[in-house]
C-alpha cells in the first residue's frame, strides 16, 4: 500500500516542480517586458547539452551583466541554434534585466518575443 503511494506521489510531485518552475519563470518574463533595463552583458561560456535521454541537444549561454548599482549578476539561458551561433565566448550580448530584481535577466531577444506575445 505504502509502494503505491509512493508510486503515485512522486510523479505527481515531479509535475509539481515542473508547473511551478514554469510559472516562476513566466512571472519572471513578464517582470522583464513591465520593469526591464537593456544593457550589454558578456558571453562567459557556451554549452551545447543533451536533452533528456533523446538525441537532440540545447543550446545554453552563460552570460554576465553589471546591474545600475554596479552589483555583477551571472545567468545561465536555452537560446536558439542561431543565437548560439551569432554568439562568443567573451563577446557581447544584449540583455534585459529587472530593475526591480536585478538578479532576474534574460537575452533581449527572449524578453522582445515575449513582448510580442503579450501585445506589449
Amino acid at each position: 500500500m505504502i509502494g503505491i503511494l509512493i508510486g503515485l506521489l512522486v510523479p505527481v510531485l515531479i509535475v509539481g516542480a515542473i508547473i511551478v518552475l514554469l510559472v516562476k519563470r513566466g512571472l519572471q518574463f513578464r517582470e522583464l517586458c513591465e520593469h526591464g533595463i537593456e544593457t550589454t552583458g558578456q558571453v562567459t561560456g557556451k554549452r551545447s547539452v543533451k536533452a533528456g535521454s533523446s538525441t537532440s541537444r540545447r543550446q545554453k549561454l552563460v552570460y554576465r551583466y553589471t546591474d545600475s548599482t554596479g552589483a555583477a549578476h551571472e545567468h545561465t539561458s536555452v537560446v536558439t541554434w542561431d543565437t548560439y551561433g551569432r554568439h562568443d565566448e567573451g563577446g557581447p550580448i544584449e540583455v534585459v534585466y529587472s530593475s526591480k530584481n536585478p538578479a532576474v535577466s534574460a537575452p533581449k531577444y527572449l524578453v522582445d518575443q515575449a513582448k510580442s506575445a503579450l501585445g506589449k
